[in-house]
This record gives structure tokens, C-alpha cells and sequence, in this order.
């Protein structure tokens, strides 16, 4: 998970793992997810857009090379824009409830 705001991401951590999935992060610089990437692959990838060190798109090119489903989080999204350039992408504008983005992250595995 990658979420640079410190508040939501510790609200999404907290909320996935009640929906019983295992998570990774938070991460708020896309080159300490891309580390990470070297020991473990996530099963699902949740991506804010704007992440410290600049926007997350380098790291969902490198998750896509992998074969990783990836979920878009974030306020600042143009969801064509992002279904061209990610065609198996799934997105959730913040704020998203919880039964959506559960629903998500089910879907996207």
C-alpha cells in the first residue's frame, strides 16, 4: 500500500487488515515500495497518485511488468487517464467507504 498522507494511511491499514488481507507498507515514497518489490509482491497493489518522492506511476509500470492488480486511491485521479495507460486497473476516489473499497480489493485480486 502506498498512501503518503500519514492519518489515511494508518486508517486503510487498519481497515484492510479487518478485511482480513496482509499489508505491506504503508509506503509514502514510491522508492520504498520499489524495495520492497525485491523481497515480496503484493497479491493486490492500493497506489495514491501523489506519493513524498513524486507520482506512483513508475512503481505501477514496474507492478504491471510483475503482474500485480493495482487499485488507484486517491483525490487526484482521472480515471480514463488512468484506464488508458492501465487498462486492469481498478479506481477509488478518496474518500472511499469501506465497502467499496473492500468490494475493490476483492474484485482486483
Amino acid at each position: 500500500m502506498c498512501e503518503d498522507e500519514f492519518v489515511v494511511a494508518l486508517d486503510l491499514k487498519l481497515l484492510i487488515e479487518e478485511f482480513g488481507f496482509q499489508v505491506m507498507g504503508p509506503f509514502a515514497k514510491r522508492a520504498d515500495a520499489l524495495e520492497k518489490l525485491d523481497q515480496n509482491l503484493p497479491d493486490v497493489a492500493l497506489l495514491d497518485v501523489r506519493l513524498k518522492d513524486g507520482e506512483v506511476f513508475p512503481l505501477a509500470d514496474k507492478l504491471v511488468d510483475l503482474g500485480v492488480p493495482i487499485v488507484f486511491h486517491s483525490g487526484h485521479i482521472f480515471e480514463e487517464d488512468v484506464r488508458n495507460r492501465y487498462p486492469g486497473a481498478e479506481t477509488c476516489q478518496k474518500p472511499v467507504s469501506a465497502k467499496h473499497l473492500r468490494t475493490t480489493l476483492e474484485n482486483a485480486r
